[in-house]
């Protein structure tokens, strides 16, 4: 990160935002480069170690702006596939899932019933936050009723029954839905700031 910081600061330098009272706009890869990046700003930058006018995101709130931007206000309905949100919707449903080895996990005696299967749950809705990002694809084939390859098992109907469920589309979708108006528009909605991208390996 050392090694890309200077580099950044030259481009910071020779490419200003266009408005003298604009931020500089930044992704970061992660929130842990996030705050490292605002504190070497400030040490380097920064008269008395402080640096404002700032504007430091990550990927994913960028892209949401993005697709407010182009898709509008209601392309961002994000909350209900929360990791803290979709386990309770997945504790519902855990009784109606058709699994041998569900079933078998959660039996038991009475006293480990209810942590089995709040943990079940809250694994589960983990393992859909992930494909959320990384394998919206999946979770595109379950929702038609279709399991994918490789087979999804007892979590392509689950998949199926909480997106019926919930009912709006989520950042998978949306961020299809985003390509495909960015492709037909015929000017770009970013306008001519810059926009700096710092220590991004791999996207998904």
């Amino acid at each position: 990160l050392e090694a890309l910081l200077d580099p950044l600061l030259t481009l910071m330098k020779e490419f200003p935002p266009e408005h003298v009272l604009s931020p500089h706009s930044l992704i970061a890869a992660h929130p842990g480069m996030q705050k490292w990046l605002v504190r070497e700003l400030a040490i380097r930058r920064g008269p008395r170690g402080i640096a404002a006018n700032l504007q430091i995101e990550l990927p994913s709130m960028w892209l949401d702006r993005l697709a407010q931007r182009v898709l509008g206000e209601e392309a961002v309905a994000l909350r209900p596939y929360r990791r803290e949100v979709l386990r309770w919707r997945i504790h519902e449903c855990l009784p109606r899932v058709r699994d041998e080895r569900v079933t078998a996990y959660l039996e038991g005696d009475e006293g480990n019933r209810a942590r089995r299967r709040f943990q079940l749950a809250d694994r589960l809705a983990r393992i859909y936050t992930q494909y959320l990002v990384y394998r919206p694809d999946w979770l595109k084939e379950w929702s038609a009723g279709r399991d994918g390859n490789p087979p999804g098992g007892f979590l392509a109907p689950l998949w199926k029954e909480l997106r019926q469920q919930i009912g709006l589309p989520h950042r998978g979708e949306l961020l299809g839905r985003l390509v495909e108006a960015l492709n037909d528009m015929e000017q770009s909605p970013l306008g001519s700031e810059p926009l700096h991208v710092f220590g991004v390996a791999h996207l998904a």
